[in-house]
């Protein structure tokens, strides 16, 4: 579980409790916040934009596949890479 450092549009309260959420894909989630001190719901988008392996090496791969990178096959990534060149 991930902690994000939202805070309230309306008053500017960071004490916000989610409600519910879902995933889209593999990169986005929608989630749905309240906040505690107003009420205010806010609607949220969540989307994963850069991906680095833990030695700091850059995966955009990453962004345009539907699984985790440990479980691709990197002989399939280079055939499509090939026919985006060519």
């Amino acid at each position: 579980m991930a902690t994000i450092d939202h805070r309230c549009a309306n008053c500017g309260s960071a004490n916000l409790r989610v409600r519910s959420s879902e995933k889209v894909g593999l990169l986005v989630i929608n989630v749905t916040l309240f906040c505690n001190n107003c009420g205010t719901k806010l609607d949220v988008i969540s989307q994963i934009t850069r991906v680095s392996t833990p030695t700091y090496h850059e995966r955009p791969e990453a962004l345009r596949i539907n699984k985790p990178l440990l479980q691709i096959d990197n002989k399939t990534l280079d055939m499509f890479e090939d026919e985006q060149q060519s």
